[in-house]
């Protein structure tokens, strides 16, 4: 928040003038690699702790084929150096942290203020998704660092970031067709390209999982905790994106881009409250999370030059960030896991 207020000086967003800033900060750097030792060195913090660590020990004795035939390659890897290191637990996070935290950092150097962007992320990507599902948080890492500096002219690469996302988390393709969605609907043949790279993809990452997805995310009548709040975390900078899509500094490409999100963002609502499956739902509202990084913190730079505004409406983003770490602290259903926190080495 420190960093975030001493970062608020008001660039020109409308010329896209703060999408230019290309390396990190020290200071960003620094926070971020604090971060990533935070997810990295955490010891049973996480609701996913016990999945994950007999996950651990399930690939130790596999062999890499067998490995990747049960979980996701990009995660499998990883948890196999480790277990040849006889590393543990430690070493996996640490790896899945700095692979996440350096997506947001990418992200975050794009934006009017990287700092206010960083913060943004703190409560809920970083804390709950970072240290809870781990694969799904990398694989969002991943998606920041292609949504970063994406135009037209650099699709190609954004469909390399969501393939290599989808390594570590199969439903990561999921945003392939939304995030290509400004370029397909310009271009039929490009349409006709984008539909063909997707089912390949499906078919190559999901076609033998499928009906396991199907029937733990669909057909199942587990409701995720908290599922509504979370997609309800969506909605504000979903209606935001839309209202202010001219106003937001985002070029050409993004401004379509981030509104196909936000209109998904939107459908997700009635969906979680009233569908049957909203696993399936919240799950996909992992995916939409970078919406929130993208649009909370420009508000305070779309009224121009006026710095006494500017700062009201970065302390208002700061409360806001600080408002979700509390309640959910405080009333998360799960949040028990993540509290005390303990670092490995002096947790055994």
């Amino acid at each position: 928040m420190l960093a975030a207020l001493a970062n608020n000086w008001v660039p020109s967003v409308v010329d896209g003038a703060a999408s230019k800033r290309l390396a990190p900060s020290l200071a960003l750097n620094i926070m971020g690699l604090a971060t990533a030792l935070m997810i990295g060195l955490r010891f049973e913090v996480g609701g996913d702790w016990i999945p994950y660590l007999e996950n651990y020990n399930l690939v130790q004795i596999l062999a890499f084929r067998e490995a990747i035939s049960q979980f996701d390659v990009g995660y499998s890897a990883v948890v196999l150096i480790a277990a040849r290191l006889d590393a543990g637990m430690w070493l996996v996070n640490t790896i899945c942290g700095l692979i996440m935290t350096l997506g947001i950092i990418r992200f975050c150097a794009r934006q009017p203020n990287p700092a206010l962007t960083f913060l943004v992320a703190i409560p809920y990507l970083v804390i709950v998704v970072g240290m809870g599902y781990t694969r799904q948080g990398v694989a969002i890492g991943i998606i920041l660092a292609g949504f970063a500096d994406v135009e037209e002219k650099s699709i190609v690469r954004l469909v390399i970031y969501i393939f290599a996302a989808a390594l570590f988390h199969k439903t990561a393709l999921l945003m392939l067709p939304i995030a290509m969605a400004p370029i397909l609907r310009r271009n039929l043949v490009q349409s006709v390209l984008g539909g063909l790279i997707f089912v390949t993809l499906f078919y190559v990452l999901l076609s033998d999982s499928a009906d396991q997805l199907i029937t733990g995310y669909v057909d199942s009548d587990y409701e995720s905790s908290g599922a509504v709040v979370r997609v309800a975390m969506n909605f504000v900078p979903a209606v935001l994106a839309l209202l202010l899509r001219k106003r937001l500094g985002f070029n050409t490409y993004q401004q379509d881009m981030w509104s196909v999100i936000a209109l998904v963002a939107l459908a997700t609502l009635p969906l979680v409250i009233f569908a049957n499956f909203t696993t399936a739902i919240d799950r996909l509202a992992l995916f939409l999370i970078p919406l929130q990084l993208a649009v909370l913190p420009r508000i305070p730079y779309v009224f121009g030059n006026k710095s006494g505004t500017s700062t009201q409406l970065t302390l208002a983003v700061c409360g806001y960030s600080a408002a979700v770490q509390m309640v959910w602290l405080v009333f998360a259903t799960h949040a028990q896991y993540w509290v005390p926190y303990r670092i490995y080495f002096l947790g055994e």
